[in-house]
């Protein structure tokens, strides 16, 4: 991958969402340990926990991830079956991807009772259900900064708790378009038409866009069907509505065989 390229993941399949979706979770709740910002930790949280848990709207994310894990490692043994020269390393990503997979199932028995159990989660979900994110039901905005000064181990416990699914989720991200080419594409008036063959297997669409694009506000949006993809770029600026771009825009294209 392009270091120049920012890549931004628009998931066409269940799976891929439910992947995409717990990877991004455990992304913002790592930055909202390390920026010591409380509020975004609960949320990402409690993002993490329902998926985890299978809570709300959310189906548990685990039988799921790990059948992703499975379906890989099927990929990269045909890949060495029809490449003999990258065999030993496929081989290799293989074994990894076995060793990850158990590492997912060996953590989630001790991270599993924390996520039900924890009196600051289990308040914050209670009043997420009652349509009080921020807590002023039980005056959460007057004291959550005393109480995560005084009991960062909350943060630090669930971040040990996940460690081993957080390093996972990351090596089967890279993983996914490890041997996937870029392509190079021009978005003409600002929008584009992917058209998938009736034969591909394709799971998730990356988009790789230039940092001074994203600098200026300028984010690829995408809409359709599996077969028919449409992305065209809005910009969005401070104090205004995001508005279609309708200047030629170049990127970059990634299509990941696994759905």
């Amino acid at each position: 991958m392009s270091e120049a390229l920012v890549p931004i993941a628009f998931p066409l399949t269940p799976r891929m969402q439910s992947f995409i979706e717990l990877r991004d979770a455990l992304r913002v709740l790592n930055q909202a340990r390390y920026q010591q910002s409380p509020y975004t930790w609960l949320n990402a949280a409690k993002e993490v926990s329902d998926m985890l848990l299978g809570e709300g709207n959310k189906k548990p994310a685990t039988p799921t991830l790990l059948s992703l894990f499975h379906t890989m490692g099927k990929h990269f043994k045909s890949l060495a079956d029809k490449h003999p020269d990258y065999k030993d390393n496929l081989v290799l990503a293989v074994h990894q991807l076995e060793t990850e997979a158990e590492a997912i199932r060996q953590a989630l028995p001790k991270t599993m009772p924390f996520l039900q159990s924890d009196a600051l989660l289990t308040a914050y979900a209670d009043l997420v259900r009652k349509q009080d994110p921020l807590g002023h039901k039980c005056t959460l905005p007057q004291t959550l900064h005393m109480l995560w000064n005084k009991q960062s181990q909350h943060c630090q416990t669930l971040a040990l708790l996940l460690e081993p699914i957080t390093e996972s989720i990351e090596s089967l991200n890279k993983m996914l378009h490890a041997h996937v080419p870029w392509e190079k594409r021009t978005a003409k008036a600002g929008t584009d038409q992917i058209t998938l063959a009736a034969q591909d297997d394709i799971g998730l669409l990356i988009i790789g866009v230039s940092q001074d694009m994203l600098a200026q506000g300028i984010m690829p949006i995408c809409s359709g069907f599996r077969s028919i993809i449409r992305l065209r770029f809005e910009q969005w600026q401070a104090g205004e509505v995001a508005k279609d771009v309708h200047q030629d825009q170049e990127y970059a294209l990634m299509m990941v065989p696994i759905s």
